[in-house]
């Protein structure tokens, strides 16, 4: 059996995401002296709040922590508020169980009905192909505009905020939702459906023309834009927001990486490859260079497969190359930490890229020295070789480019220039084409200056086939098709 720690809020704060569970913590709720035994953490916020799987009275729940005193009456007011306008209106949520503070008054709670064997939407769609998740979301935006017509609007309406249990759905985090006297006005809803659209990837907008006008036929009393291109640019609007969110989060410590700082280093890394041998890796990375697969040797970067608790990674070790090399590095951002943001952003937009790991400078004080990136290995073949070896006629030829020019509009629609279109930085395997080689890419905000950079990707992009007079010539046709596409929301589903 394992033992249960008793802990007080001062313990519960200060450990943070290093909570040692399962602990169990003396409360008061709903008026009554009791146990509550914390078994997972779901969520952390440092110093704000704690969202954990508890043992009440011998049931599962889920229990919200609120450490912020004096405002976390109001939290509790305003998530059973929520609850309640969203079961009288006949919308399945969780229901509240309870509600208190620890019994040093430190720490105020609420208790939630556990979904047990349930799973969350962005999981469910993980797993659907593209017709299944077209049926599954036509369901949600169902839900959503069911709740914009009865004036609710999820102010935090993500993935995870919506839970499937019995083929059911729950809406979440009732806390977050904001009631207005008569059905959302048009203006909101639009904004609320895209920010719930732009946390899939790109290569979902396809299904976007459809589900907008389901969402419209759901609340047909209104007057929408008959202009879906509209939406388009708002739900790229709402993309590009969630991105900068993200990105301000990238260097420093969150749920998903850790993070450590010193006079020496400076380190981001994603918590799922911790191990006894990553810290080894992060006191000598050079060793693990050494005892690996050198893949190249150059004077600016060194490249190695290398072996960290059995699995193999790719290491980039960015060189100084000189001194005025090292007075130049000082202040900038290292390629390194380029390459970490440049990694996010992809994935975020669905757009393949090799899984950004972990990140980290050598440093004197705030002076940046060597830099190193970790990221997952990628098998597949360059897209050279690939499309050199394919007939010209081939499907497999044909389906590579169709995705070259998926990527190139996805790049377009979010100003991506990625500064070095050797075919060799991109590799093409089952998944399709993975973008690599991230050091020299960047988000070009001015229009007119990215088209200029754009358009030096697409030529050097295509200067890739210049021995190959018939694959050139394919190369060019579907340049041209991306250069006269029209925005493909103009055309309906």
């Amino acid at each position: 059996m394992v033992s249960m720690t008793s802990i007080d809020t001062k313990t519960l704060i200060a450990s943070g995401r290093a909570l040692q569970l399962p602990a169990a913590i003396d409360c008061s709720i709903d008026g009554v002296a009791q146990s509550l035994e914390m078994l997972e953490v779901f969520r952390v916020l440092p110093q704000k709040r704690l969202v954990c799987l508890a043992r009440w009275q011998g049931e599962l729940v889920v229990a919200k922590l609120f450490f912020a005193r004096g405002r976390w009456s109001q939290h509790i007011a305003r998530e059973e508020q929520g609850i309640k306008a969203l079961m009288s209106a006949g919308v399945q949520t969780a229901r509240m169980l309870g509600k208190g503070e620890t019994a040093d008054k430190a720490c105020g709670l609420l208790l939630l009905e556990y979904l047990d064997n349930s799973e969350s939407l962005g999981a469910r769609c993980d797993r659907l192909g593209l017709d299944d998740k077209r049926a599954m979301l036509e369901t949600v935006v169902e839900l959503i505009a069911q709740c914009h017509s009865l004036g609710f609007l999820q102010k935090d309406i993500h993935l995870n905020n919506f839970l499937l249990k019995d083929n059911e759905l729950y809406l979440l985090d009732a806390g977050e939702l904001e009631q207005h006297s008569v059905g959302v006005d048009s203006v909101n809803s639009m904004r609320n459906l895209a920010m719930f659209l732009a946390q899939f990837s790109v290569n979902n907008d396809v299904l976007v023309p459809a589900l907008y006008e389901h969402y419209k036929k759901q609340r047909s009393v209104v007057d929408w834009s008959s202009d879906t291109a509209v939406f388009h640019a708002l739900l790229r609007k709402k993309r590009a927001q969630r991105l900068k969110i993200v990105l301000n989060k990238l260097y420093r410590e969150t749920s998903a990486n850790a993070f450590k700082r010193d006079w020496n280093h400076y380190i981001v890394y994603e918590r799922s490859i911790e191990s006894v041998s990553l810290q080894a890796f992060l006191a000598n990375p050079d060793q693990f260079i050494e005892q690996g697969t050198v893949i190249k040797d150059g004077r600016s970067a060194t490249v190695a497969l290398v072996d960290i608790a059995g699995t193999r990674y790719v290491l980039k070790r960015y060189n100084i190359k000189s001194l005025w090399h090292r007075l130049r590095r000082q202040f900038r951002p290292s390629r390194a930490w380029v390459c970490w943001r440049n990694a996010h952003i992809l994935e975020m937009l669905g757009i393949a890229t090799a899984k950004p790991l972990l990140m980290m400078e050598w440093r004197f004080g705030s002076l940046r020295r060597e830099a190193y990136f970790l990221c997952e290995y990628v098998p597949g073949e360059d897209a050279l070789h690939f499309l050199k070896k394919e007939p010209i006629n081939s499907p497999a030829l044909s389906s590579a480019l169709e995705q070259f020019k998926a990527l190139f509009a996805a790049m377009r629609d979010y100003s991506i220039v990625h500064g070095d279109m050797k075919a060799t930085n991109f590799h093409i395997n089952e998944k399709g084409i993975v973008v690599l080689d991230l050091d020299g890419m960047y988000q070009e905000p001015d229009q007119r200056r990215f088209e200029i950079a754009r358009q030096k990707d697409l030529q050097r992009f295509a200067k890739n086939w210049e021995d190959s007079p018939e694959l050139a010539q394919r190369v060019e046709q579907m340049l041209q098709r991306l250069r006269e596409d029209s925005d493909y929301f103009t055309k309906g589903s």
